[in-house]
């Protein structure tokens, strides 16, 4: 059972997994892929069992991530995942370091002896009762994924052995290809589910909400549906650990939403679905107990890196129209990283209910949506996971609904048109600019717009 933004329980039923028949307008697609009728059950469920698999070894990437950088349960340095990676790599002799890329498999013996080092620190500080919101968080995920406390150093080492392989791949073999991007991209489609969110990633759907406000100003906004609303744990650099983990996305979209007058407070419904459990969990629990966030930019200035004006005039205004912000001028206190907190209003946090679900293969039953936000989430799919998840998204629109996105690959727009939700607008978003290089730091967003039926 989860909790509905009326606060009243729905049943699992209403979570239903996608068919063949749902997939009648991609038929000719799926099936030049190898995908047919007779064969879409088995490759749902198998799909399915895969993601759960991906869930799993996303929250263990993190908690690599954690044990390499936080400063909360040891006084070692903080390692930086890509130069651990890369010591251990180059520790292996060449055929070790041949079958390592193919297969993940190397000895333990060769983990680096401080990496080897904080994971036996995590390991010490996660037996012991704390209050840190992140340890708690790890301490159940390590119970979880290695009941057998003595079998509990040698499978995080294993984990180590298997972040390191992807880590190492995008950041020193795949940025040799001719092809670099399209290597990257690939090893995202198999990688572990991440719940990375950061408080930047805010802006550039703000900037698609604003513009569909200049497109359609009378259409309002009531209920909202964000894929993959993420848990900012311990990502894969630049762990900040000023606040508690945060689900950062379900907020920023309330503020905007009623900060740019498409939505009234009294009358707005989100929902965020999410496939790891942990992630609804902690929406559920913000319901009832709402949050005060925590907000540092991801991104930190210097003398190379400076934020846009306009990035600088969102984060200004950012968490107004859901809670009194205090903002935190001092800028230089966290280490050149924008701060401010913001404690969401009760009236606000009602607003708010979680689902799990698996985007590629279910979907949400019930009134369709508004707006559905799907950011940073498609890239984890390959070409047929991206049908099936689009047509999940289809189904779920509304009539003049739209869909934000920010995947850049060519076939999702053919996708969408197929679905009856066509491309209508897009922008490119500058969040900094870095002295030397030859783009700044940005992203885009898409809108898609479900065609409403012609009445007669």
């Amino acid at each position: 059972m989860y909790w509905t933004p009326a606060g009243q329980t729905r049943a699992a039923s209403d979570v239903h997994r996608i068919t063949w028949q749902d997939t009648a307008a991609l038929h000719s697609r799926l099936e030049a892929g190898g995908i047919t009728a007779a064969g879409f059950s088995a490759y749902v469920d198998r799909t399915h069992r895969s993601s759960l698999r991906r869930v799993r070894e996303g929250d263990l990437d993190h908690l690599v991530f954690y044990a390499l950088q936080s400063t909360h349960f040891t006084p070692a340095p903080a390692i930086e995942p890509a130069l651990s990676a890369r010591a251990f790599v180059e520790s292996l002799g060449e055929p070790e370091r041949d079958q390592f890329l193919r297969t993940r498999q190397a000895p333990l013996s060769k983990i680096p002896p401080d990496a080897r080092a904080r994971i036996a620190d995590l390991l010490r500080s996660l037996s012991s009762p704390t209050g840190d919101p992140r340890l708690m968080y790890f301490h159940d995920l390590v119970t979880s994924a290695f009941p057998d406390r003595s079998a509990r150093q040698d499978g995080l080492l294993r984990e180590y052995v298997r972040v390191m392989q992807f880590v190492y791949q995008k950041e020193f073999v795949a940025q040799h290809a001719v092809d670099a991007a399209d290597v990257v991209a690939g090893l995202y489609r198999s990688r572990g589910l991440s719940t990375d969110t950061a408080v930047e990633a805010g802006y550039v759907v703000y900037i698609g909400l604003a513009v569909m406000k200049s497109l359609a100003p009378d259409h309002p906004v009531r209920r909202v549906l964000i894929v993959g609303p993420g848990l900012d744990l311990a990502p894969r650099t630049g762990l900040v650990e000023e606040g508690p983990p945060e689900s950062y996305q379900p907020w920023a979209v309330i503020d905007a939403l009623l900060a740019l007058g498409l939505s009234r407070a009294g009358d707005l419904e989100v929902v965020g679905a999410d496939i790891n459990r942990r992630v609804v969990d902690h929406l559920d629990r913000e319901r009832t107990a709402p949050p005060a966030l925590t907000l540092v930019t991801g991104i930190r200035e210097d003398d190379n890196v400076q934020f846009s004006s306009d990035y600088r005039a969102y984060f200004a205004q950012l968490g107004r129209a859901i809670g009194d912000p205090h903002v935190d001028a001092a800028i230089a206190s966290t280490g050149g990283r924008l701060h401010k907190t913001v404690r969401v209003r009760p009236a606000i946090a009602g607003a708010l209910g979680a689902a799990q679900v698996d985007i590629v293969t279910e979907r949400l039953g019930g009134r369709p949506f508004d707006l559905i936000v799907a950011t940073n989430i498609l890239p984890y799919f390959d070409d047929t996971q991206l049908m099936l998840a689009m047509a999940n998204i289809g189904a779920m629109l509304a009539p003049g609904g739209v869909l934000l996105h920010n995947e850049a690959r060519p076939i999702l727009n053919d996708i969408a048109t197929s679905l009856g939700f066509p491309f209508e607008q897009s922008r490119r978003v500058t969040i900094a600019t870095v002295r030397g290089a030859p783009a700044p730091l940005f992203d885009g967003i898409w809108l898609h717009r479900r065609i409403a039926p012609h009445r007669r």
